[in-house]
């Protein structure tokens, strides 16, 4: 090991055998025998932590100070619960830092300070002793660096991580997401070729015109100017959470192949005059796996996606196009035919008033900037449907007699609600069966009163109920695809009778350190929120905040 590196491991005890002294009983005639059988248990015991190794290796995570600055160069990385992480501390700064990591919810900056206050905290390298801490580094001297080796915990939720140096955790920070979403493409890259192909051609045999890497590591096409008769070959790593069966979605707009470890999955060669998803499934070890993804573009619309599912995590895109017939279970929905014109959402929101698959009566369609959508239903006076990703394609409405119902585009959909519901409802008891409706009729009780839009266009949706007048508004906070938040604000105006709850979710909902995961793929948070079967309820205030988002996919790690 070089010299200024240390390494230290937690919660696992320390690799290697350790020297045996071995008396064997008896008569010496069978010495050499038990020699042998005890070279060859050790060297089959050798093999097999060998093995152990090789097949667990640790998910390795880089840190840095930033010198004069006082701050990490890497503030919030992702790890999947109960796998093992060797983070690779390195200080480039001028002055001692450490990096501690304290369990979900822990007020770090409050626990570092008061540690200063105990003079004794010097000796420990101002390490606070607090039961609370998962795992440390010691004190890292100027261009330094430390090892650090420790298991996830199996709770996901965020772990708070600082520098406990006095001063230093007002703004040296961090955050450890443990999260069960898959990860995604790493260290991807491309090549790109140029010709004129009516197949997948042997792209080994050629020289590529241009490479390059792709830095948010999702297999896109707008690499350059080219619109007809290029090939790119993208390369990179992914890592299987666990031995299991997976399966691939792939489409493209033309030709396309997926090989991992060298083995074709699935393909779609040709040209073709629409992108159709292919199904391959394959055993995976449990660890990285070469990824390789061959394409070729004939002329015409020019389109890949390219998706996964394992047994704990649902159709998860690793593209940046989501082909609009795929949905959150991989299954392919029922397409109409008509696509193509995909209404694109910029700095402002994109209303969409028109029939949207799974959104309730009456639906107002909202894309909003970040990747953010939602369809809230007028009839139910309830947000009905979320999504991330691309917005709609008003293809199906803009054409001919524009008559049936648009799926969505983007992925991960959840109607949090369920099939239809009202959002408040005065109970006898949390336990009361929710009031049920029709979801093509207007909710008896309900005045609908519209909706505004500020200087932003974004909109405040309005109604009234049982005298009370409320308005509910949706914000957005940072990116929807890398962990960003859809924050919603109901207010209400008015007297409110005795009794009334506020019904937050509906269906598969499970408890998390951070909140509550709805239907295993958004995860929302509310005070004062109570699961009673269910149902996710919240007695009505003159003020409610809801805060929807969805795992992210850890970027990869240099």
């Amino acid at each position: 090991m070089p010299p200024g590196v240390a390494r230290r491991e937690h919660g696992t005890a320390a690799r290697g055998i350790p020297e045996a002294i071995v008396d064997f009983p008896g008569p010496t005639r069978f010495l050499p025998q038990l020699k042998f059988m005890f070279r060859s248990t050790t060297l089959l015991l050798a093999v097999f932590l060998a093995t152990r190794a090789l097949a667990a290796e640790p998910q390795v995570i880089n840190i840095k100070t930033i010198p004069a600055k006082m701050l990490y160069d890497v503030t919030d990385f992702t790890v999947r619960p109960g796998t093992e992480v060797k983070l690779v501390f390195e200080n480039m700064d001028d002055m001692p830092h450490n990096w501690v990591l304290f369990e979900p919810g822990v007020d770090v900056v409050a626990v570092s300070n008061k540690n200063v206050e105990d003079p004794e905290a010097v000796k420990r390298d101002f390490l606070p002793l607090d039961k609370r801490v998962l795992a440390h580094s010691k004190a890292v001297q100027p261009k330094a660096r430390e090892e650090i080796v420790f298991k996830v915990p199996a709770k996901v939720g965020v772990y708070p991580f600082v520098c406990t140096f006095p001063g230093h955790a007002a703004i040296m920070q961090g955050k450890m997401r443990v999260s069960l979403s898959p990860p995604g493409l790493a260290g991807l890259k491309f090549a790109l070729y140029l010709g004129n192909w009516n197949k997948l051609p042997d792209f080994a045999a050629l020289k590529p015109h241009r490479e390059g890497e792709v830095p948010d590591g999702l297999i896109q096409i707008k690499l350059d100017d080219y619109k007809n008769q290029f090939g790119i070959v993208y390369t990179g790593k992914l890592n299987a959470p666990k031995e299991g069966d997976y399966t691939f979605s792939l489409a493209g707009d033309d030709g396309v192949r997926l090989l991992i470890d060298g083995k074709r999955v699935v393909e779609n060669d040709g040209v073709h005059n629409s992108a159709e998803i292919k199904e391959g499934k394959t055993k995976l070890a449990a660890g990285d796996h070469d990824v390789r993804v061959e394409y070729f573009q004939g002329s015409g619309e020019a389109d890949i996606y390219l998706a996964w599912k394992g047994a704990d995590f649902p159709n998860t895109a690793l593209s940046k196009w989501v082909h609009p017939e795929a949905s959150v279970s991989g299954k392919k929905k029922k397409g109409n035919g008509r696509t193509g014109i995909p209404l694109a959402v910029g700095t402002e929101p994109v209303l969409y008033r028109n029939f949207i698959a799974n959104a309730g009566g009456r639906p107002i369609g909202v894309g909003y900037p970040g990747g953010f959508n939602l369809a809230w239903s007028a009839a139910q006076v309830n947000l009905a449907l979320l999504w991330r990703g691309e917005f709609i394609d008003a293809a199906l409405h803009w054409i001919d007699r524009g008559g049936g119902e648009q799926p969505p585009l983007g992925e991960d959909q959840v109607r949090p609600v369920g099939d239809s519901s009202v959002p408040f409802a005065v109970l006898t008891n949390p336990e009361t069966e929710w009031p049920k409706t029709d979801k093509k009729q207007l909710a008896a009780g309900y005045d609908w009163k519209g909706y505004t839009l500020d200087t932003k266009r974004f909109p405040t949706f309005a109604y009234a109920w049982s005298g009370l007048k409320i308005t509910d508004r949706f914000d957005t906070e940072g990116q929807a695809m890398a962990g960003g938040k859809l924050i919603r604000t109901l207010k209400l105006a008015g007297p409110i009778p005795a009794n009334t709850y506020f019904r937050v979710a509906a269906g598969n909902i499970q408890p998390t350190d951070s909140g509550y995961t709805v239907e295993g793929a958004l995860q929302v948070s509310v005070a004062g929120a109570k699961l009673v079967g269910h149902n996710l309820l919240v007695p009505a205030q003159a003020e409610i905040k809801v805060t929807y988002s969805w795992p992210t996919q850890p970027a990869p790690v240099q």
